[in-house]
Order: structure tokens, then C-alpha cells, then sequence
């Protein structure tokens, strides 16, 4: 049965990416949508992307995203050409309302690699994910690629570096030496190497469907308690991200906006009484989250 879907009531028709609302299903999928360009982003698809992203924040009826590409790409990254004046739009669009001096928004590349979301997004990487499409697949909490992924840090050799994250998250994730070999050279990882390294958490087969397979795994996070999944992720990625102590993140993941909304929560008292009865949990949609500074 094709799952019911419907568009996304953002305010405003995205121009740079395709937006599906799974309602029944409780996923967000956001797909790039430059395909001449590989997917390649400039200033004004990182605030379109960080508004949908906003938007699913926002949302609580949506538990999980997931992030991909259309075409033969996920993403080769920053669009270098419309960062040396060319209108890689191709219809005078590419700088069209931006204020002079216009800087990323805070949420970073792709309105992802910055932002510190408590809600899982599942990267589907399908091709090429170079540069910054790299980046933004490393922010996303589980990779699902295609044997055909293509994944490389080659910022050096057009004089930048992997300052979306790259160059502090790859090390952590693959060790020193595995990730200086990709980032001091630009070397080319394809899927298989990838999921050997651990980049990769799931391999699909070239010509497979890895959003298929990323709907699979939204599904499997579902089955638990959106409350305690959203605790998990936010409590993990304080860890990742800061310098603590294993006591101080420990002592500290009690203090977690997520944690006092799961204790508070009917989904913690519903998971118990489902298992009790020897029924599926009926979860409620989380409440929302007060604001919070940015870490």
C-alpha cells in the first residue's frame, strides 16, 4: 500500500528541494532538488533548507527526517560556481533578494550541520556526497547508502577546508589517520569502504531504493517512545559535542529539556502498560520543547 502523503504547509513553495509529509507514518523526507548542479548548494538553499528544517522542528506530529538527493547526487556540496558570481540557477534566481553581506544562517550548511535538533534524521545517501554534502550527511544521526555513494573531503584542493564539520567530525568518527587520509588529499570513499570505515550504518545495493530502506529504519525507530527517542538523541549528541566528563554527561543528561519531558510524559507510563497487556504501545505525540540557547 503507498503510504498516504500530502504537501507540506510551509508557508512557502521551496524552489531547491521536494518536501513529503508521511503523516500516517510520522517522516519528514526532504529531498535536494538542483539536479543539474548535483545538488550543490549556495547561500539562498541553506535558508530555504534551514526553514523547512525549522519547520519540522516545529512539528510534533513529525518523529523523524530523512535527508536525500534526486537524481545521481546527495549532494557535491557548496556551489562554488554561484560563490564566484555565476547564476547556477539559471534564471537570474541565485542572488535574488539577498542582502548585501548575507551570511549562512545559524543553523549551518543545509540548515543542518549546525543545528542542534533532538529529532532523528536518517541521511539516504545515493551518489555523490562531496564537500559539504558529506558534512551535512555526517550531521544526520544514521547513514543509509547506496553501494554507488561516493563519499570525499576535497575542500583543500580548491583552497578551503572542511569547516562545516568535516574536519572535526570525520577524526571522531574514523579515527585520526583514516580521516586525514580523506581530508588532507580528497580521497574518494565509495559505499562499501564507507560502511567498513563506519561512516555507512546501512549498505544498499547500486540501483536500490536507499529512501526505502531509510523509511525501514524510521519505522523501526518509531515503534519506540518519540519522548525517550528524542531524549536519547539530544543526551547523546551533549556528549558528542561537548568536553565532559562520562560522570558530568551522565549526572547532566537529567537536566535535558527531552528528559523532563519524558518523566512528565504519558508515553513513559504507556510503554510498561502496553508491554503488560501484550499490545503495541499507542504513543502520543511529543509536547513541545521550551526554547532553548543555542549550544
Amino acid at each position: 500500500v503507498e503510504p498516504h502523503h500530502q504537501d507540506m504547509p510551509l508557508g512557502f513553495t521551496t524552489k531547491y528541494c521536494v518536501v513529503e509529509e508521511l503523516t500516517d507514518r510520522h517522516v519528514l523526507v526532504v529531498r535536494l532538488n538542483r539536479q543539474k548542479n548535483l545538488n550543490a548548494l549556495h547561500l539562498k538553499c541553506h535558508w530555504e533548507l534551514d526553514a523547512v528544517w525549522n519547520y519540522f522542528e516545529a512539528n510534533d506530529d513529525m518523529w523523524v527526517g530523512i535527508l536525500t538527493g534526486n537524481g545521481r547526487a546527495f549532494s557535491a556540496g557548496n556551489d562554488l560556481k554561484a560563490s564566484a558570481g555565476i547564476d547556477t540557477d539559471g534564471d537570474g534566481g541565485t542572488f535574488d533578494g539577498l542582502e548585501k553581506g548575507a551570511k549562512m544562517p545559524p543553523s549551518g550548511f543545509g540548515g543542518v550541520t549546525e543545528r542542534q535538533a533532538v529529532k532523528p534524521i536518517v541521511a539516504a545517501v545515493n551518489g555523490v556526497a562531496h564537500g559539504g554534502g558529506f558534512e551535512l550527511a555526517l550531521s544526520c544521526d544514521i547513514l543509509v547508502a547506496s553501494e554507488a555513494a561516493d563519499f570525499a573531503l576535497p575542500e583543500v584542493r580548491v583552497g578551503l577546508y572542511a569547516m562545516a564539520g568535516g574536519v572535526v567530525k570525520l577524526p571522531r568518527l574514523v579515527g585520526y589517520q583514516n580521516a586525514m587520509a580523506m581530508i588532507l588529499t580528497g580521497r574518494r570513499v565509495k559505499g562499501a569502504e564507507a560502511r567498513a570505515m563506519g561512516i555507512v550504518q546501512e549498505l544498499v545495493k547500486e540501483g536500490e531504493d536507499v529512501v526505502a530502506k531509510a523509511l525501514e529504519i524510521a519505522d523501526q525507530i518509531n515503534v519506540g517512545n518519540p519522548d525517550a527517542v528524542q531524549a536519547s538523541v539530544e543526551v547523546a549528541k551533549r556528549s558528542y559535542a561537548e568536553a565532559q566528563s562520562f560522570l558530568g554527561a551522565m549526572a547532566g543528561q537529567y537536566k535535558t529539556r527531552t528528559h523532563q519531558r519524558w518523566s512528565r510524559g504519558p508515553n513513559m507510563k504507556e510503554g510498561p502498560l502496553a508491554f503488560s497487556q501484550k499490545r503495541k504501545p499507542n504513543w502520543k505525540s511529543p509536547e513541545p520543547l521550551p526554547a532553548q540557547s543555542k549550544l
